[in-house]
């Protein structure tokens, strides 16, 4: 498949964007270039992009130059017009995450398997607060930078109970989870620092810690999770600035270190005095319960990360840190810089939701869990040359495809948009962006919109195949 073939496929049914034809050609080349679909290439000569697509050379060029405006792409002598340098960190500059770029232009028309996150439902519709509730808790100027003490509280002693003891004064509470990642990078992660990951992994760390100045580098991995050995190997000839894990329950494949492989991994962390960041989002979606934590092992050395979005509804956002006070210290007075604390009604909420979470973890479990069950038995059913194990928690699927096909990840992406169903890109969830053959598909829609998206998948991967 040619390079201009390639790319005429990704763009997809660009022409039914709006505005003029070049306006409509830049906005889907930029599309593409913010899903990594293009990693610093060179873009086709502008006559042979338009014999392509069937359109004048001056709406290409007119295209092109919107890019260059946008800073995606520059023209350079004798090398034609380049995506700008994706550099070491995988992503060109100012570019979004896929996932933050469909969230930035929603297409109603089609069926989104791309975000991995609980709808607005019966579950947590019915929850009313009100400000006044907030009388006695908090300042009544409503400016509370590390939270309020009565859902630090409250955090804290289900902490306790879930076997990592924990105090209030050792929370903060973040407007979710990524805020909870984007402050550790930027208060731990120096410019050019190694960050150790896994691979894949949860894209948003990836953009996080790369935004911060980091260089996230995968550490190796076995079916039990992350190689000791292979940790140990990276921080013998480099220093690195944290460990991210998300030892629990996984994103985007759902799975779990093993609990024998734990201690080696901190271990290795401990004589190094590595900082641990454990992502424990998704921990309470795990099927068949939450495992131990991270921190009760060597708690000095562990930040960790929660939320309440997974679980309930990611419109909420409200997360946590829970970790040694004077990181905790540090951290609110960052937090405090940047936006003087959390909203106060999505605490409000959260405190509401933290006196009867167990009832609705079992609800919200139950339902994952039968909905995985039917996305993966339709796509096992339809499309049974993929790989696609069945996960312990969250909500995707991560669907390796057949090798030597000529169809990676990044094509799947872009047919499957063609055919009204949004999955992610498995390039994203790897550090540096390599081509990745395998797609994450989330289950969160109800049963009859999995259904006619298994569908519209099969479609599209006829499309690449035949």
């Amino acid at each position: 498949m040619s390079d201009v073939t390639r790319l005429t496929a990704q763009l997809g049914a660009w022409r039914e964007r709006h505005g003029s034809l070049a306006e409509r050609l830049a906005a889907a080349l930029a599309a593409v270039i913010e899903r990594g679909g293009l990693d610093g290439r060179r873009l086709p000569a502008e006559r042979r992009l338009a014999e392509a697509l069937d359109v004048s050379r001056a709406t290409v060029v007119h295209a092109y130059a919107e890019l260059r405006e946008r800073r995606l792409v520059a023209s350079r002598e004798r090398s034609g017009t380049v995506v700008r340098s994706v550099g070491r960190h995988g992503r060109a500059p100012g570019t979004q995450l896929p996932q933050l770029s469909r969230l930035l232009a929603p297409d109603a028309q089609r069926i989104d398997l791309a975000v991995a996150a609980p709808q607005l439902d019966d579950l947590v519709a019915g929850i009313r607060v009100e400000l006044g509730h907030a009388a006695g808790l908090m300042q009544p100027h409503g400016y509370d930078p590390q939270g309020i003490g009565a859902l630090r509280e409250a955090i804290a002693q289900r902490l306790t109970h879930d076997g990592l003891a924990a105090t209030a004064d050792e929370v903060l509470i973040t407007s979710g989870a990524h805020e909870a990642l984007a402050l550790i990078a930027a208060l731990f992660v120096g410019r050019g620092q190694p960050v150790a990951v896994d691979a894949p992994t949860y894209p948003g760390a990836l953009e996080l810690f790369e935004r911060a100045g980091g260089r996230p580098v995968t550490v190796a991995g076995d079916a039990a999770g992350m190689r000791p050995d292979a940790l140990q190997a990276l921080l013998a000839r480099t220093v690195v600035a944290l460990l991210y894990l998300m030892p629990g329950c996984h994103s985007p494949t759902g799975a779990s270190i093993a609990l024998g492989r734990r201690p080696a991994l901190l271990r290795v962390a401990a004589d190094h005095e590595l900082l641990v960041v454990e992502d424990a989002a998704l921990d309470k979606l795990r099927f068949d319960g939450p495992l131990p934590s991270l921190p009760s092992l060597v708690p000095e050395r562990v930040l960790r990360v929660g939320s309440l979005d997974k679980l309930a509804w990611a419109g909420l956002r409200i997360g946590w840190i829970c970790g040694p006070r004077a990181a905790i210290g540090r951290l609110t007075r960052l937090k405090a810089a940047r936006d003087l604390g959390t909203g106060v009604l999505g605490q409000l909420a959260a405190l509401h939701l933290l006196r009867d979470v167990d009832t609705l973890r079992r609800a919200r479990v139950a339902q994952a869990q039968a909905r995985m069950r039917h996305l993966h038995g339709e796509l096992s059913r339809r499309l049974p040359d993929w790989r696609i194990a069945q996960p312990e928690g969250g909500w995707s699927l991560w669907a390796e495809l057949p090798p030597r096909v000529g169809a990676d990840g990044d094509a799947l992406v872009a047919a499957a948009a063609r055919h009204g169903v949004d999955v992610a890109a498995g390039r994203a969830h790897v550090a540096g962006g390599p081509r990745v053959d395998a797609v994450r598909i989330a289950y969160a829609a109800p049963e009859s919109l999995l259904t006619l998206g298994a569908a519209r998948l099969q479609a599209a991967w006829g499309e690449l195949t035949t």
